[in-house]
Formats: C-alpha cells, structure tokens, sequence
C-alpha cells in the first residue's frame, strides 16, 4: 500500500533546521495556524522555555540568544489571532542582535537588508509573520530568493516543490484554509491532527518528541490506521561564528544556517 505522510506543525519565527528537516521529509506539511498561541512551551526533558512560536534561536557573542516578537494580545488566542506589537523596539532588537551575531558572515550584509524588510512590513497576525519568515528561508534553501515580499506565498512554494525531486515534500498548507478548519475548535489535540489527516487521506503521521510525550494517543492513531514516525534527526556540523570561543549549537534558526554557508550547502545540509 502507498503510504501518504503527514507532519502538521504551528508557524514558527524563522524556524529551527529540524522544522525544515521535519517539513522536507513528508508529503504534505500543514502549517497548524489554528493552534493556541504559546508564550512559554515545555520540552520531553521537563525543561520549560520561550515559545519558537514568537522567538527564533541564533548565535550570538555571548552564545545562544533568542530573537523576540512583541505580541500585543493577552489571554489565550490562536496563533492566526495573535496580533503583534506595532511598536518598533523588538524589530530594533532583532536588528541590533543579528548584527552583533553576524556582522562578519560571509552573507551577513544580503541577508540582513532581507531580515529588515521582513521586520518593517505590517503583518495582520503572528501566523503571517511567521509564514513570511518560512518561506525566506524555503526560497533560500533552493537558491531562489524573491525581493518582492508581495509575492510571498505558498502557491510560490509548491509551484517549487512541484519541480524538484531531492526532497520528499510535494505541498504546503494552512489548517485555516482546510474544509475541516470551522470544525477544528470543537475537537482535542487527537482528533484535530486525525481530522486533517483523513482531508488528506494521510497514513503517516511524522511527528516530534514533544507530541509524542505530552498529548499524544497512540492507540487512537492506530485504531484510524495511522502509523506514527517520530522524527529522528541529527544535525550537521557547519561552519558557525565565535567557534573558538563556543562549541557548535546545532538546531538554530534557518538564519544562522543561511548567514554561515551557501545556498547549495545549506540544501544538501538538510537532506
């Protein structure tokens, strides 16, 4: 039997390597806009920290440093609910934090005039700040990078994704866009990934440690005959900055990866 695979994962500000990997390595990716939005998130190790959600890793001088979005909504929203600060201090952080980070990459001063276009446009909502910052780093990863943020969107992507053969993933979607979406709410975490999975009519469900451990149900899944595969990538050493003074941190934002090494390494990087 063929088998379809699936992962669904909430919108990330410039998302770490493994949700590339994670993303690169199914069929069909469903970016979770509908989700709750998360300002702190608990990790399988117990460890609780800022949620990727609204903070994007990279590395800094001193080490390992988050890069902040300002929210402006309080109490519990989706992410596609989450308005963001229109304030300008966060974006002069960023900013101020990439330049300290990398103001002597080889890609430093492309990309930052890149990251400063992203940053001064005025998204609606979280999830379209974050879905901007995906697919910069997509077009990056395949070499071919668009100025024009107007025409950033997914069907940019997947007329890509229908050309190339290096990677599995042959689409993108949003859970906002799904016929299920107006049903989503009134479901658990369970039946919504399985909702959107029979839409797809989906058989794998390629997933993390983190969904695994904390709300998962597998007899569920399998009762569906959904096979779950929960993501076991490593990351590969590359190039980084201040290596003499920090060991390499693996799994940082897809703005480290892109400031340190080409188009072309970045690719096979993650394959």
């Amino acid at each position: 039997m063929n088998t379809k695979r699936y992962s669904g994962i909430q919108p990330q500000y410039f998302p770490r390597l493994h949700y590339f990997a994670r993303m690169l390595n199914t069929d069909v990716f469903m970016l979770r806009d509908d989700v709750q939005f998360l300002r702190k998130h608990k990790y399988p190790d117990g460890s609780t920290d800022k949620s990727y959600q609204a903070h994007a890793p990279i590395k800094h001088e001193s080490g390992r440093r988050l890069l902040p979005v300002g929210i402006s909504h309080e109490g519990y929203t989706s992410i596609y609910d989450t308005g963001i600060s229109r304030e300008a201090h966060w974006r002069d952080e960023n900013l101020k934090l990439l330049r300290e980070g990398y103001k002597n990459a080889p890609n430093f001063e492309k990309l930052q005039q890149e990251i400063k276009t992203i940053l001064e446009k005025s998204y609606e909502n979280l999830a379209e700040l974050n879905i901007t910052t995906l697919i910069w780093g997509f077009l990056h990863i395949f070499d071919k990078p668009i100025d024009d943020l107007s025409l950033y969107n997914l069907k940019i992507i997947n007329s890509i994704l229908e050309d190339q053969k290096e990677f599995r993933l042959k689409k993108i979607l949003r859970a906002t866009e799904t016929e299920i979406s107006p049903k989503l709410n009134s479901m658990s975490a369970n039946e919504k990934i399985l909702a959107l999975m029979k839409e797809l009519n989906a058989t794998e469900d390629y997933c993390g440690g983190t969904a695994v451990s904390a709300y998962m149900e597998h007899d569920l899944f399998k009762e569906n005959g959904i096979t779950t595969i929960v993501q076991d990538w490593k990351c590969r050493e590359y190039s980084q900055q201040f290596s003499k003074r920090h060991p390499f941190i693996p799994n940082l934002s897809i703005i480290d990866l892109l400031m340190n090494v080409t188009s072309q390494d970045a690719f096979r990087i993650l394959q």
